[in-house]
């Protein structure tokens, strides 16, 4: 199949001949994937994932999350040491003790105080107490992002726990809680202080035995609970978990109803003690979140379960029994984290629908909610999962608004851009890469936003607003020298394929003769290249010779450029030369350059295209019979049979005979060429105009109705290709030449050209064509006055609007000339002399194609006209 990087948008109006044109020979022009560089969009929305998932209490998500985004070698290296130091904190929080301390070493990035953290944090808990009071001496809380500054609260609270400093220990508890940045986060908090209970629960038999004592003495009695507590982290701390389960289950058993805050307290400890992964734990757990008497605890509840739940089958089993209480009679307590959590879980396993559902419920029915950011999180994951693009640019708008930090606001800024970008809304994604070149803190370089600003602007076709921005941006600072140059490659490429060669070239030259200062090889080489490329687009054979010999003496130099790319380039500088060679006369030359191309690079893209070059030459020259015989000799190698230009050399081919007229090379063309090119290249993107060119050899074969029945076919079968109203203008003209003997077949044949005149989006030279055949078709069935709207109506909407008339192009123009003529023959015929010399002067002013045919009418009426 031809690649579609080869074969570039087809216009409507298209001849043969523009066919071959538009069909883009072999270059080391980078793929349309290579263009953009890296767009930070993905890793910004999978972390975001990862870290709502690490907040919400599920970590085992969270650290898979984590452990996606540092595979990718592009992610920057800043936002890697970053995403490392997340992913220790989530495996601290799945209780991953070994996999934590191997995250950490492979960290990195500056021993700052968010490493001293982690580090401290995974030293308390695997009891290395001077690690953690290191890990506090070498950090300042206050250089600690907010979010953070309470776990240093509570890093210290461990040291002074396990020192057992009961008093400092419970008051950097409380600080800890009190620098809380959410609910959610306090919860963590109190679970933390109730685990390092369990750690520090270490007893002596002797002291076992005076712990049960209190704990019976005080039975019934709010002191007693609290014993109850320590009793059985006793027993869990020196190995007795089942009797210390057995201790609490008999204690909640009997507990008065009043007491609901210590029956709290004995089921969060049995929970702990068994464990979230077990079946007694989950049950504690979901009974404190169901009963729990203070939603803090409820939501320590959720975090816990949330935290057991790491496998599809868990998370669907935790969305059940979430489902249950958020559709309860009563509202619960923390209905908006039971919203979210259940949200976050069905984005763990990509159920879209459902986690959309939750975060849409949560935003609407709760618009102050603390949870609305999560919420908000959670509908960007899954429009840009889903790649809505352009839902996901709305959503970050709205998060930004309730987004204090400034980091992720920066973030979110750049997130929107690409948002924009993706969904092909370049205006909108050059003015959001714009304000992101500007906002503070800069979360991305510099130079890939300003790349992805111009590349925005050269794809919203603001070719001279992206030289403008180029060259505005060439003396930034940050700007650096690959992302400067990545950008002029792709503005001169788009300037050549929108046919500005002679500006592309203007700027490559530019470029070029400042010495291209620190541009990379590779890039240096595909510059020149296609310099030479310009020069011979521009008809500068000359220039094109000997700038092709430079870029090969340079190649055959040797150099850092990839070894593919200097084959590609050598290849297609061959062309270029051999190409140059046959405009400037020296065939011999030529030719043979072509046989050195083929011979020494006989793989390439560059020798397969070389049969067409030689073969359109020949054609120029009038030598139809070899032509033809190069491009069959091209089909036939059986090297080449698979070729992305085979289906072209047939379609050329097929052309070939067209042009030398006679039925029998019609019928070979039909027959011959062009089916053998619809059966041997079914995948081809040119099997559609191969079938529309069969109906063309039919009609001048004066075959009309099977002409109809190939046009008929494509349009039944290829209702969406680009050109499909190409088929719908050529089913028509079949009609209206089976119109003399079938009222029915003009009729219709009128439906259709009234119908591609007035279609706002067929292109304006389309329109123009079918206006005219319209008109044309009525002044055949003797219907003047009609006629004459008709024409006039395609003068007055395609040549004096001026922003249609800029859109036509040369056959526009041909058939606007086409339409003049003939109204001003209307009007003559008429006797209205006066009218048909304006519709002739129109001709002439505009200089349109019949120009010295209407100023031979003018010049007839005594008419001094202008000369064209």
């Amino acid at each position: 199949m031809m690649k579609l990087a080869r074969l570039l948008l087809l216009p409507l109006s298209l001849t043969a001949a523009q066919l071959t044109a538009q069909v883009a020979g072999p270059s080391p022009l980078v793929s349309d994937q290579a263009t953009a560089q890296l767009v930070p969009g993905g890793w910004i929305v999978a972390e975001g994932r990862a870290n709502a998932a690490l907040q919400a209490g599920f970590p085992a998500t969270a650290a898979a999350g984590f452990r996606e985004l540092l595979r990718d070698p592009a992610l920057p290296a800043e936002t890697r040491q970053r995403v490392t130091l997340s992913l220790v904190t989530a495996l601290l929080d799945a209780g991953e003790l070994a996999a934590a301390e191997s995250a950490l070493q492979g960290y990195d990035g500056p021993r700052n105080t968010s490493y001293q953290l982690r580090a401290g944090l995974l030293a308390v808990i695997t009891r290395r107490i001077p690690a953690a009071k290191a890990a506090l001496a070498a950090g300042k809380i206050e250089e600690l992002p907010v979010a953070d500054r309470g776990w240093w609260y509570f890093l210290q609270a461990g040291v002074a726990d396990d020192a057992g400093e009961i008093v400092p220990a419970n008051n950097l508890y409380d600080q800890a809680s009190r620098a809380a940045v959410s609910d959610l986060q306090r919860a963590r908090f109190v679970l933390g202080q109730e685990q390092s209970r369990l750690r520090s629960g270490q007893a002596s038999e002797a002291q076992l035995v005076t712990l049960r004592g209190n704990m019976e003495r005080f039975q019934g009695q709010r002191t007693g609970y609290t014993y109850v507590r320590t009793y059985a982290a006793a027993l869990a701390g020196l190995g007795r978990a089942a009797e210390a389960q057995a201790v609490l289950q008999r204690q909640l058993a009997v507990l008065p109803p009043t007491e609901r805050d210590a029956a709290d307290q004995l089921g969060l400890m049995l929970g702990l003690i068994a464990g979230e992964g077990s079946v007694a734990g989950r049950q504690a757990f979901r009974q404190l979140l169901r009963d729990g008497q203070r939603p803090d605890t409820q939501r320590l509840a959720l975090q816990l379960l949330a935290r057991g739940a790491k496998i599809p089958a868990e998370r669907a089993q935790l969305r059940r029994d979430l489902s249950e209480l958020i559709v309860a009679p009563a509202q619960h307590a923390i209905i908006e984290n039971l919203l979210t959590a259940r949200a976050q879980a069905a984005l763990a396993d990509q159920e879209y629908a459902l986690a959309e559902a939750d975060a849409r419920t949560l935003v609407e029915l709760y618009p102050g909610s603390t949870q609305k950011a999560e919420a908000l999180g959670v509908r960007l994951s899954v429009a840009w999962d889903l790649k809505r693009y352009r839902t996901a640019a709305d959503i970050a708008v709205q998060l930004r608004a309730v987004i204090a930090d400034e980091r992720e606001r920066a973030e979110l800024g750049v997130l929107l851009a690409e948002a924009f970008f993706r969904s092909e809304d370049y205006k909108n994604a050059a003015d959001a890469y714009a304000a992101a070149v500007h906002e503070l803190p800069a979360v991305v370089p510099a130079g890939t936003l300003i790349f992805q600003r111009v590349l925005s602007d050269i794809r919203a076709d603001q070719l001279d607003s992206a030289a403008k921005q180029l060259d505005e941006a060439a003396t930034t600072a940050g700007f650096d020298t690959v992302s400067r140059w990545q950008a002029e490659w792709n503005l001169v490429k788009e300037m050549q394929v929108r046919g500005q060669a002679a500006a592309a070239q203007a700027r490559v030259d530019k470029l070029l003769a400042g010495g291209a200062q620190g541009v990379p090889e590779d890039l240096r080489i595909r510059l020149m290249w296609l310099r030479a490329k310009l020069s011979f687009d521009n008809n500068q054979p000359e220039t094109t010779l000997r700038q092709a010999d430079e870029l090969l003496a340079l190649l055959a130099k040797g150099g850092q450029a990839d070894e593919a790319l200097r084959n590609n380039v050598t290849s297609t500088a061959q062309l270029l030369k051999a190409q140059a060679l046959l405009a400037l006369s020296r065939d011999q030359e030529g030719l043979a350059m072509l046989d050195q191309l083929r011979t020494a690079h006989r793989a390439t893209a560059a020798a397969q295209y070389s049969y067409l070059v030689q073969a359109g030459h020949l054609t120029q020259r009038g030598d139809m019979a070899g032509a033809q015989g190069v491009l069959l000799s091209f089909v036939d190698t059986p090297a080449y049979r698979q070729s992305e230009y085979a289906p072209l050399a047939l379609y050329e081919a097929a052309i070939n005979l067209e042009r030398q007229g006679l039925d029998r090379q019609l019928r070979e063309a039909y027959e011959k060429m062009l089916e053998r090119l619809i059966h041997d290249y079914p995948q081809s993107d040119l099997v559609f105009y191969a079938r529309l060119k069969q109906g063309d050899l039919l009609r001048k074969l004066n075959d009309f109705v099977s002409a109809r029945q190939v046009y008929e076919d494509l349009i039944n079968n290829s209702g969406r290709h680009p050109d499909i109203l190409l088929a719908q203008l050529a089913l028509a003209d079949s009609l209206f030449a089976q119109g003399a003997n079938s009222v029915v077949n003009y009729e219709s044949a009128s439906a259709i050209f009234e119908r591609l005149r007035d279609l706002p989006s067929a292109p304006v030279d389309l329109r123009v064509e079918a206006g005219f055949k319209w008109g044309y078709a009525l002044a055949k069935r003797a219907q003047p006055a009609k006629a004459q709207t008709v024409f006039w109506s395609v003068v007055d909407a395609f040549l004096l609007d001026a922003t249609q008339a800029a859109k036509l192009g040369a056959k526009g123009r041909y058939w606007i000339s086409r339409a003049l003529l003939e109204l001003g023959q209307i009007h003559e015929d008429a006797g209205r002399l006066d009218e048909a010399q304006r519709a002739y002067q129109l001709i002439v002013d505009q200089k349109l194609s019949g120009a010295a045919q209407a100023q031979a009418k003018l010049t007839r009426f005594g008419a001094g006209g202008t000369k064209p």
